[in-house]
Order: structure tokens, then C-alpha cells, then sequence
């Protein structure tokens, strides 16, 4: 028998696999299979929420904190404005509808569970007459019409549940706040069968659609003031812009003119925003 001693080939010891790269793929590719299955989780959670009864709703939203009603004729004044906006959206019998007011300069304004509006002053106090706040408040009105705030709240808890579950923990956190997130903000659709909605019984209150762009060119405006305008992309909220244009969009199929005149807001109107409950007026 004879016996040899090959050359071994230089890197015979070094392995062709990437133990990093490997962990870096299966970790992303868990992370992505996490993140679709919670999406799929709130998604169906949000679907089946929609069917718990308004009242239940009201119920849950008794344990929230609401801001305290503002000066008496700015609420006398809200209330009326929005029972007339009410009786042009066809809500539900059982469903009704609290507005609040919020001395806070917050540029901001958002339905919540149990039929609550909030309004805020920092919003309010920029809109130009009548026709823009019924926008507004026919705006919210239409999300608690559509059931949003409940979807939105049944998709954030499916969410934090199934997290809670897989990972162990319970923190608001997880994947940049998921569920608080999700609890928080309407999807692009939401706020565009608002939109739809609210213009719908904006035409209905005045007879035209004059002033309905002019909430969203006082948004934008105070975006651009801010520098906090992104890409539709990244934003829950469809462009301010792209809603003006689909607004137009939408008066000029229907026939409806956005070049009527407006109606002005109450005279006392601006100093009714800073007076707050109890104090003279």
C-alpha cells in the first residue's frame, strides 16, 4: 500500500455558510410573519367589532376622560349646529351623539367611543365660517356613523392580545406602539368614506358644498407651518391635498356648486372659545 501526502487546497476549513446572514434572514423573515399575523388579527378583531351594540359602546366609553364643557352659549350653539348636521346623516336610532369642547390650541379634532366629538380650540379658532365647522363636525359624526372608533379599538386590543401571547410581554411598545397606534388612528379609507359622508350632508344642511375645502386648506396650512407634511405613504390621514381635490372632485359629479356664499359664524363665536365653563361672560 503506499501512502501519500496531498496538498490540501487553501480554505478547505472555511465554510460556505453565513452563520450572520442566515440569523439576519430567518429574524426578518420571523419579524415580517409577526407582523402580518397581528395586522391579520386586528384586521378581523375590527371587522367583528363593528357588530357589538352602540350601547355596549356607550358603556365602554364611560370610563373616558372627556374635557368639561365649555362656555354655555358655545355649547348651546354646537349642540344646535350639530343636531342640525344630525338630521341630514341618517344615524341609526340608538346611536347618539355628545360633542365636547377642548380649550387646548391643539390643531385637532376626533370622534371616540360612545358617540363623543371632541372639538378643540386651537382647530376651531383658525375656521374661516359655519359651513367649514359643519364639515367638521359632520366629518367626526360620519366615523361614529361608521362604527370607526369601535374598529379601531377591537383592532388595538387584537393586536396587544396576540403580541402579549407570542413575545411574553405587555408593553404599549412593541413594534413602535402597534396597538396604541391602531387604537388612535383611522385608516386612509375611514377617513375618506368620512369625507364623502360628511360633504353628502354638508349639501343637504346649506344647499351646496361652498366652504367644505376650506377645513383642509386650514390643516394644510398649518402643516406646511410646521414642516410636518409626509408622504401619503407614511400617513393614516390621506393628503391634504389630495382630499381638497377629491372633494372638488366629487361636488363637480354631482352637480353641486362650491361657489355659493357662506354662512358666517356667530359674532361672539371667537370670544365664546376662550371663555371657559363658569366663568363671566
Amino acid at each position: 500500500m503506499k501512502y501519500e501526502n496531498p496538498e490540501i487546497p487553501e480554505g478547505i476549513n472555511v465554510s460556505k455558510v453565513r452563520p450572520l446572514r442566515e440569523i439576519l434572514i430567518l429574524g426578518g423573515g420571523a419579524l415580517l410573519l409577526l407582523i402580518a399575523l397581528s395586522f391579520s388579527f386586528g384586521k378581523i378583531a375590527g371587522y367583528l367589532a363593528q357588530y357589538v351594540p352602540f350601547e355596549k359602546e356607550a358603556a365602554l366609553s364611560r370610563e373616558l376622560t372627556l374635557p368639561k364643557q365649555g362656555d354655555a352659549a358655545l355649547m348651546d350653539y354646537l349642540s344646535k349646529m350639530t343636531q342640525r348636521v344630525i338630521e341630514q346623516m341618517e344615524l341609526p336610532e340608538e346611536m347618539a351623539v355628545q360633542v365636547h369642547y377642548s380649550t387646548d390650541t391643539t390643531i385637532n379634532a376626533y370622534a371616540t367611543l360612545g358617540g363623543n366629538v371632541i372639538l378643540f380650540r386651537g382647530l376651531m379658532e383658525k375656521l374661516p365660517h359655519e359651513n367649514a365647522l359643519a364639515m367638521l363636525v359632520a366629518h367626526e359624526i360620519a366615523h361614529i356613523k361608521h362604527r370607526d372608533p369601535i374598529t379601531g379599538l377591537g383592532s388595538g386590543i387584537a393586536i396587544q392580545l396576540f403580541l402579549a401571547v407570542v413575545l411574553g410581554r405587555t408593553e404599549a411598545s412593541i413594534l413602535g406602539e402597534a396597538g396604541v397606534y391602531t387604537m388612535l388612528h383611522f385608516s386612509r379609507s375611514m377617513e375618506g368614506s368620512a369625507d364623502t359622508a360628511a360633504l353628502q350632508a354638508l349639501h343637504r344642511l346649506y344647499g351646496h358644498t361652498t366652504g367644505a375645502t376650506s377645513l383642509f386648506e386650514v390643516i394644510q396650512a398649518e402643516r406646511k407651518k410646521m414642516g410636518i407634511e409626509l408622504p401619503a405613504f407614511f400617513q393614516s390621514h390621506p393628503l391634504d391635498q389630495e382630499r381638497i381635490d377629491r372633494i372638488q372632485q366629487i361636488s363637480r359629479q354631482n352637480g353641486w356648486s362650491q361657489n355659493s356664499e357662506t354662512t358666517p359664524l356667530p359674532k361672539d363665536f371667537e370670544r365664546w372659545l376662550k371663555v371657559s365653563e363658569g366663568s363671566e361672560q
